[in-house]
């Protein structure tokens, strides 16, 4: 946990996380700003780019991706997949959500969404799934960029109308409940920047 920006830990913060998680509209979601201490962010991202990346593409999907980073040999990309894997952090993320893990199990790899890359709007479930995480590490993007999370209402079992959107802000981590209701997309990269990040599901 000594990765983590020291401002988000502390009894206090977790009451302050836990009552933001819960308030999430249209679902349960936390978005945690500064989330590593700056110099540990950049070699995260230094060392990102250096994995490599697999273009992907469907109807539903344009963007690249890495293997699981449980398989990296990056020293760097291998710490912080041991911080995700740890005790201390099931327990920082069970107390925020309430939400029994299993520490062992974790889905994470590198994603790269360069210009005109998207992701379609879907739900995340599959059997096991819990939470899901992701870690920005691109520069930020205005509105006008693209790139943005966005999480959509549910009406009828179906995602309705947009209820939230997020622009990807450096070093910023977002977690949200997996279940039929987490409808999302990630909106088109309109820009020339390379939108970098972490992310995967907890089970």
């Amino acid at each position: 946990m000594e990765l983590i920006n020291k401002k988000l830990l502390g009894e206090e913060k977790i009451k302050e996380f836990r009552k933001k998680f819960f308030d999430g509209k249209p679902f349960e979601h936390l978005l945690l700003r500064d989330f590593l201490e700056e110099k540990r962010a950049k070699k995260v991202l230094e060392a990102l780019k250096k994995e490599k990346f697999e273009h992907k593409e469907c109807d539903l999907f344009s963007l690249s991706k890495t293997n699981d980073l449980k398989y990296s040999k990056n020293k760097v990309l291998q710490e912080f997949y041991r911080l995700m894997v740890s005790k201390e952090f099931a327990k920082w993320i069970e107390e925020i959500t309430g939400i029994s893990l299993n520490r062992e199990k974790i889905d994470m790899s590198g994603s790269l969404y360069e210009e005109c890359d998207y992701l379609l709007c879907h739900d995340d479930q599959l059997e096991g799934r819990k939470i899901a995480f992701i870690y920005y590490l691109s520069s930020d993007f205005s509105e006008k960029e693209g790139g943005a999370f966005v999480m959509f209402d549910c009406e009828n079992g179906q995602a309705g109308g947009i209820a939230k959107r997020y622009s990807p802000r450096w070093n910023s981590f977002l977690i949200f409940i997996v279940s039929d209701k987490s409808f999302h997309e990630v909106e088109e990269n309109m820009s020339n920047k390379d939108r970098y990040a972490i992310g995967g599901w907890l089970h």
